[in-house]
């Protein structure tokens, strides 16, 4: 898994324990981390064409079946307020939602139902990061433990 990232929020030894806490399926070929706008451009050559709704930070995360490429905008983390550790939480939510799409691709589930897809992978990662969350901790250094609380 190729991993394409400044490190500044998360690093890449902490995505490669997340990805391997979820499991085989939900390993993508790549996972590019947008810290912040500027990064859209800085990967550019590297990644794909970005939309304006990831530019204006309306998405936080996208995975592309063609390339098996988890795309996270982190700038569009704002859950919780500048906090690093909110955005490096929903950051990895968001992650978690997009390798449950690349999951639901390979066992060919909700392929043509976007609406259960979303539900379906929103639902999970909640529940992925709720009940694993002592280890995810752990795995990104926090002195206690967080968890998601998925707006309806």
């Amino acid at each position: 898994m190729k991993i394409i990232n400044r490190q500044n929020i998360i690093t890449n030894k902490q995505i490669t324990a997340f990805v391997e806490l979820m499991g085989k399926d939900y390993r993508p070929a790549r996972i590019v981390i947008y810290e912040s706008r500027s990064d859209l451009f800085k990967f550019y050559s590297q990644c794909h064409n970005f939309s304006f709704e990831e530019f204006f930070g309306k998405l936080e995360g996208a995975y592309d079946e063609a390339t098996d490429t988890a795309y996270i905008c982190i700038f569009a983390q704002k859950d919780d307020g500048d906090d690093l550790h909110s955005k490096q939480l929903y950051s990895l939510h968001a992650l978690a939602h997009e390798l449950r799409h690349r999951y639901q691709g390979i066992k060919n589930i909700f392929t043509e139902d976007d609406e259960k897809s979303e539900r379906d992978a929103d639902k999970f990662a909640t529940a992925f990061i709720n009940n694993k969350s002592a280890r995810i901790s752990k795995i990104m250094g926090w002195q206690e433990e967080w968890t998601v609380e998925e707006e309806d």
